[in-house]
């Protein structure tokens, strides 16, 4: 085992998301945080709720969930999965946000709907997005 922890949760934003500018704020200081503490993510937005899985070692993700979840942008934060890993599903990435595409849009209302009831299908898919735009 490498000693790495995944976690995916939902959250529901406190303030309109439909300005690229709100996400590409959040994207900003996601990836500078990260990068310094070597995490990786990705974060997708649709109908006002937010996925995001973030990944690295367990002590820095938990820290990063404690910061997120008091972060005033969003509220309602559920972890959905929490579950070591042997290797990073989003390595490429210290936060990747899909491109809002008529091809991803589907995809990325599909990952939040799954967050609850199939987390791990949810990171499959979000997983899918990435690549996309890889």
């Amino acid at each position: 085992m490498s000693g790495l922890r995944q976690i995916a949760y939902i959250s529901r934003a406190t303030r309109p998301m439909d300005h690229l500018q709100n996400i590409a704020e959040i994207l900003g200081e996601s990836q500078t945080n990260n990068w310094r503490d070597g995490v990786t993510g990705a974060l997708v937005f649709a109908d006002g709720r937010f996925l995001q899985v973030i990944e690295g070692r367990p002590e820095t993700v938990e820290r990063l969930l404690t910061r997120v979840s008091a972060d005033p942008r969003h509220t309602g934060v559920e972890v959905v999965l929490r579950r070591p890993v042997e290797s990073r599903g989003f390595a490429d990435w210290s936060m990747v946000v899909p491109r809002i595409t008529p091809e991803a849009e589907p995809l990325m209302r599909q990952a939040v709907d799954l967050a609850v009831p199939d987390p791990v299908r949810a990171v499959g898919v979000l997983r899918r997005l990435a690549e996309m735009d890889a």
